[in-house]
This record gives C-alpha cells, structure tokens and sequence, in this order.
C-alpha cells in the first residue's frame, strides 16, 4: 500500500511538473500555444533567421514578442484560408526540393545541415509553410493597401539628396502689397492672414488692398536667390514667407511643385519608390492585424 501511495504521489508531481513545463500561454481560436513551443523557437532563432529573415527578423525576441508572432501567423493563415490561398503538404515540400536544387543539396544534406543548427526537419517544414504565406499575404493584401504618389517620391528624393543640381517648376497664387500700405506689424501677419482667407474668405480691411495673380509653369531660371530658398522651403498647397521684390511684398501660395526630372533622379526613382512602400507596409501591416484580431478569440497569457 506504501508502495502504491509512493507511486501515484511520484506521478502526480511528474505531471504538475509536465503542466508547468508545458503550461498554456496563449489560445487563438482553437489553438493553444504551449511555453515548450515558445522556448524552442527562443532555442533555436538564430537559425531561424537564416532560414527565413521576413519572418524573424532579429534572434533575440522575448517570449512575449515570440507569442504575438505565434498569434500573427496563425491569423495569416486564417485569411489566407478564407480567400482559398491554401498551401498544402505537397506545395511546401515541391517548394523544399527548388530550395535544395538551388543549394546544390540532397536530403540527407539538408536533415545533416539542420540537425547542426538545432532544428528538425518538421520545423524547418512549417517555417517554410509560414515563409510561403507570408509572401503571399504581403502580395494579396498588403500591397494593394500601399500607394506612393509621384510627389512623395520627389519630396523624399529633394530632402535626402546630396544633389545640388535639383531644380523645381511651381504653378503658383501671388498675393502682392505694396511697401506703402505695408502697416507695422502686417509683414509678420502676412502669410497667416491669408491662410485664414483660404479658409473663410474675408480679409481684415488693412489687408484689402492684396493683389493676386495665378502663375503657371513657373521654373527655377531667373528667380532671386531670397525667392528661390523661399519656395523651396514651401510644401506643396502651403504659403511662402513673405519675400521683398522691388517695392512690393510677396506671399506666394505653392498650388502645384514638381521636381524637374534630372537623369540622377530617374536612376534612383524605383528605389527611392520601394523604400517608401517597405516604410508604408510596415504601419498598413499593424493596422490591418489590429484590426483582424477582434474578428479572432485570442487570449495571451504570458504578458
């Protein structure tokens, strides 16, 4: 009877061990996450990382920043099985033996490569399985959410240039007033009387006297150095500071500006267009995830 008492008391702490060992740390939907699951991944990132960077990107998450990928790539998974973009075993290991044929490894290669890095062969399939998803997630869904205008690209490329040859043409809305009629304290006042013109229309009376004229076309050639560095430091839809030419105050409000094409800025354009995107996807990309976990049971239990 000893024996037997001593045996199931034996068990019973095996088993409080094995759940606190193997205790749940998280549920999405259906699914539980395990802390052994966790700390494997932890075990082995660095390979991780090699196999597959879009996926770990760095070899040194924590064991929350761990879950949360977990959870990430289960709702991947979840979308992409909704719109019927199901990667099945067949895919994955077709996609295996282009991965091998490229390396210029045969299996028992490839399972010796892996058992050196601390992984299996069933996890090396599954990250994968995640890897292939994952591109097809970013193609499907969060490409068609990005968008980088003609202008963005031009702005950025003015700002990070080294470029001393950039030039711009403005189509442009002069606001003009005499030095004669220019009242003391109107000058600091200009530029934010007729912002609030744009907005309502009405001018206070010391300021009606303005003339306007509509520029269009208006390049870099043959403009003063004061109004060169005034436009350019003018965003697009924004108005000028104040510039002096002749006797007459200027505001100019910038309706249009675009970067005349220099061959260098056509030879960075593409680049300069996927940088933006990448920047882009990022914030699309914890967006879209906020959102699509309310549509989710997830419970994270290791924060």
């Amino acid at each position: 009877m000893k024996h037997l008492i001593l045996a199931l008391t034996i068990l019973s702490t095996i088993n409080i061990q094995a759940k606190l060992l193997d205790k749940t740390v998280a549920i999405f939907n259906s699914t539980v996450i395990t802390l052994s699951q966790v700390k494997r991944i932890q075990d082995n990132l660095p390979s991780r990382k090699n196999i597959s960077p879009i996926i770990y990107q760095r070899t040194n998450l924590t064991k929350e920043e761990i879950v949360d990928l977990m959870i990430e790539r289960l709702i991947i998974r979840e979308k992409l099985n909704e719109i019927g973009y199901v990667r099945n075993d067949d895919q994955v290991e077709s996609e295996i033996l282009s991965i091998e044929k490229r390396l210029g490894l045969n299996r028992e290669q490839l399972l010796s490569f892996l058992e050196s890095n601390n992984m299996s062969f069933d996890e090396y399939f599954e990250i994968i399985r995640e890897t292939i998803e994952l591109n097809i997630f970013n193609g499907r869904i969060v490409r068609p959410l990005l968008s980088v205008t003609e202008q963005e690209i031009k702005n950025h490329y003015y700002k990070t240039s080294n470029d001393k040859t950039l030039a711009f043409k403005y189509t442009l809305v002069d606001f003009s007033l005499g030095e004669d009629k220019m009242k003391k304290g109107m000058l600091k006042n200009f530029s934010k009387v007729l912002e609030k013109f744009q907005v309502n229309g009405i001018l206070p009376k010391n300021y009606e006297s303005i003339e306007t004229n509509v520029l269009g076309d208006i390049t870099e050639d043959g403009l003063t150095d004061a109004l060169k560095k005034a436009l350019k430091s003018t965003e697009e839809g924004k108005f000028s500071t104040p510039v002096k030419l002749g006797d007459t105050y200027h505001v100019f409000f910038v309706k249009k500006k675009d970067l005349v094409e220099s061959q260098l800025f056509l030879n960075v354009k593409e680049r300069i267009k996927g940088e933006l995107m990448s920047l882009q996807a990022v914030s699309v990309t914890e967006l879209w995830f906020k959102r699509e976990r309310s549509k989710h049971y997830i419970r994270n239990y290791i924060k």
